[in-house]
């Protein structure tokens, strides 16, 4: 998911209770007034995901997209990978909504001056 325009980090931990799937996606600071306004829908549209916004003091302001299952009980390689899968399809669909709406900081297209004539 690094790989993904717009995503910023994207890492699994695992913990003694269960395994996290976390990715984060930076925000514009014009876009947080509206974002904010949006977040109860996107956690309602995506129920096994938790969306939320992350703001430190010295940094642009990031969505937090994660995911979690519970292992106490043990998880087979299939469940594992169903977890992974339709974490990284359903984060895709997260980035492209918030992309779509202009949430993301995405970086400027360039255009070279001898294409604007």
């Amino acid at each position: 998911l690094q790989s993904v325009e717009g995503i910023q980090e994207s890492r699994i931990f695992v913990e003694e209770e269960g395994v996290l799937f976390s990715s984060e996606l930076e925000v514009r600071p014009s876009a947080l007034l509206p974002l904010v306004a949006e977040l109860g829908r996107l956690n309602m549209q995506y129920p096994s995901l938790k969306v939320f916004l992350d703001i430190i003091d010295d940094n642009l302001p990031r969505l937090v997209v994660g995911h979690t299952v519970f292992t106490k009980a043990g998880l087979s390689v299939e469940q594992f990978l169903l977890f992974v899968e339709s974490t990284i399809a359903a984060t895709h669909e997260v980035v492209s909504e918030c992309e779509r709406l202009g949430f993301l900081n995405l970086p400027e297209i360039q255009v070279a001056p001898e294409s604007v004539h």
